[in-house]
């Protein structure tokens, strides 16, 4: 699956650069979202503040409907063992569909909300795919808290490490991956094996 995703992201790449050229593009905000807004200790720009909520409420929503609904629950099972899910009457395939139109939602989601925070650029995707995979790993292979935690920790690790010593660029967000992976084999909340 993962190289599956490599290789379409490869596909995308190149005709993203073949329609729109290999520079990136500057895409406007709405007046209502330009502007500063104040938080009582300091002024963030309002789209941050949009952002983050966005995120928020997006993570609650998907924890929720993977772990306390029905979908959520048939997703788990295909996932988890395809063939015993097809023996009991789930339509594996439909909910793969389903999952799938789900992430690219989601994914369209981040790139709206993200295009103010970073590039758009054809190579947009490849350039951060590794750091989506490593959080993915950090987190635990399932898990959504996990890939929450694991984002938390390693986004702040990157900032502070940025902040205090510049001249090591990545170096603090790597550190922290390769001890969170020793202290936590699994992820921080991967199952057990």
């Amino acid at each position: 699956q993962i190289l599956m995703t490599i290789g379409l992201t490869f596909l995308i790449i190149g005709i993203t650069n073949s329609i729109f050229g290999p520079t990136s593009k500057p895409i406007p905000l709405p007046a209502a979202l330009s502007g500063p807004l104040d938080i009582g200790f300091r002024a963030v720009p309002a789209h941050y503040i949009l952002v983050i909520g966005c995120g928020a409420l997006t993570a609650l929503a998907l924890w929720f409907v993977l772990e306390r609904t029905q979908f959520g629950t048939r997703i788990r099972a295909s996932v988890d063992n395809a063939a015993m899910a097809e023996a009991l009457g789930i339509r594996t395939e439909i909910l793969y569909a389903a999952a799938f139109a789900l992430a690219v939602g989601l994914a369209a989601l981040g790139g709206v909300l993200g295009a103010q925070l970073l590039p758009i650029e054809p190579y947009y995707a490849l350039r951060y795919m590794v750091i989506f995979l490593v959080v993915v790993s950090v987190g635990g292979a399932g898990s959504i808290l996990g890939a929450i935690a694991a984002s938390l920790i390693l986004g702040l690790a990157s900032t502070l490490g940025k902040y205090l010593a510049p001249q090591f660029g990545d170096f603090f967000f790597y550190l922290t991956v390769i001890v969170v992976v020793f202290l936590f084999p699994n992820g921080l909340l991967g199952a057990k094996d």
